[in-house]
């Protein structure tokens, strides 16, 4: 006799891990020169940011970027405080910006599209700092 119980648990570990290693699979050290801003940093917090990794020697949360064209939708002041810092790559969770489960919008009273933001990451023309918000699942992410 099978135990119901038993099966169900042995599922759910299996998805769970599943899960697990899909999260894992989407995080990648990518070389700095490699990703495409969309938007200028400021200076103040990008001190800021510097002073935080060198006192804690680590990177709290790894850089959002576009999987296909590499434009960095989170974390412009953390990639350039790596590359001043010298470092060559930076961990980065690669995610599918054409997904419905991603949007974004601007905090400077301007309707802003997720073309515009690949447009700007792929020129030399950037947005000012903090145009961008974007929004990934439930969790906020801040460009």
């Amino acid at each position: 006799m099978i135990n119901l119980k038993q099966k169900t648990i042995n599922a759910n570990h299996r998805l769970y891990e599943a899960e697990q290693n899909a999260r894992q699979e989407q995080i990648r050290n990518i070389e700095i020169r490699k990703l495409n801003p969309h938007e200028e940093v400021i200076k103040e917090n990008l001190k800021k940011v510097l002073t935080s990794l060198k006192v804690e020697e680590r990177l709290k949360e790894p850089i959002i970027v576009d999987k296909e064209t590499r434009v960095i939708l989170d974390g412009h002041h953390r990639v350039k405080a790596f590359a001043l810092l010298g470092l060559k790559k930076i961990p980065c969770k690669l995610v599918d910006y054409n997904s419905n489960e991603i949007t974004v919008e601007s905090r400077r009273n301007r309707k802003i599209t997720k073309e515009e933001v690949i447009e700007k990451g792929l020129s030399d023309e950037l947005f000012p700092p903090k145009t961008s918000k974007h929004k990934i699942g439930r969790k906020i992410n801040n460009s």
